[in-house]
């Protein structure tokens, strides 16, 4: 939700103040999966808030469509304070909600961006990464799609495959900082 957080505020702000942004596989698309169904929201929505806090949207056992490295996955997924409930309604309303203002908005990015994801993301869908890259007005804009690579594409995957997407992020920095930055 990093992404989506960092949009909303991009949209928030005076657009020339940022110099480039790096999504890392971005909630922008709610996997259908994951998606609640619009009747369920409304549903809850007749409660006045009382269902906000149920903890009844399907389950989707994300941590492991986040990590693909066998042993990352045994640490996260051993973390006692990690949440492994079902997600609340509340939350679910509010990301269907940002979801689609941001993809609403896309046109708005005019900084230059990064967007990566992983081909096999089970938790957001390479869709995210795709649409804003097809739909943003910036000029300077960067797609990487990696092929088998799930959702946490540095704290997830192999040393090896996290070491080339943060090879990636710095060599995008590195030309951008040798294009616009200050002489």
């Amino acid at each position: 939700m990093g992404g989506a957080a960092t949009m909303l505020v991009y949209f928030q702000s005076n657009p020339d103040l940022w110099t480039g942004l790096i999504f890392s596989a971005p909630l922008f698309v709610m996997p259908e999966p994951m998606k609640p169904s619009r009747v369920r929201l409304f549903m809850y929505g007749l409660l006045f808030g009382i269902a906000d806090t149920w903890a009844s949207m399907p389950e989707n056992k994300m941590v492991g469509k986040s990590i693909k490295d066998p042993e990352k996955l045994k640490i996260i997924a051993s973390n006692p304070r990690r949440y492994t409930g079902k997600p609340r309604v509340g939350t679910m309303r509010e990301l269907a909600r940002v979801c689609q203002y941001i993809q609403d908005n896309f046109s708005r990015v005019t900084a230059p961006f990064l967007t990566a994801h992983g081909s096999a993301d089970g938790v957001t869908c390479p869709t995210s990464s795709q649409l804003l890259y097809e739909k943003a007005s910036s000029e300077d804009k960067t797609l990487k799609l990696y092929e088998g690579m799930y959702h946490s594409l540095i704290q997830g995957e192999t040393d090896e495959n996290a070491n080339r997407v943060l090879g990636d992020m710095r060599e995008w920095i590195d030309s951008r900082v040798k294009k616009y930055g200050k002489k």
